[in-house]
């Protein structure tokens, strides 16, 4: 465990990382993560809540 607390810059960017290319390269807009940072945190807890109650489902099949 790396005990560097200078790596806790780098979370969001590992953690949303791919997401953000999608939405550059693949997508073609902007995430809601630049422009509403807050919301879109409380919103990515929201849904992990909904996934562990099954209230979402992780595939649909």
């Amino acid at each position: 465990m790396v005990n560097d607390a200078r790596v806790l810059f780098l979370i969001p960017f590992v953690g949303y990382g791919f997401a953000w290319v999608g939405h550059f390269f693949f997508e073609k807009n902007k995430p809601a993560t630049f422009q509403y940072p807050g919301y879109s945190l409380a919103s990515d807890f929201i849904l992990f809540w909904d996934l562990l109650r099954g209230k979402e489902k992780f595939w649909n099949k």
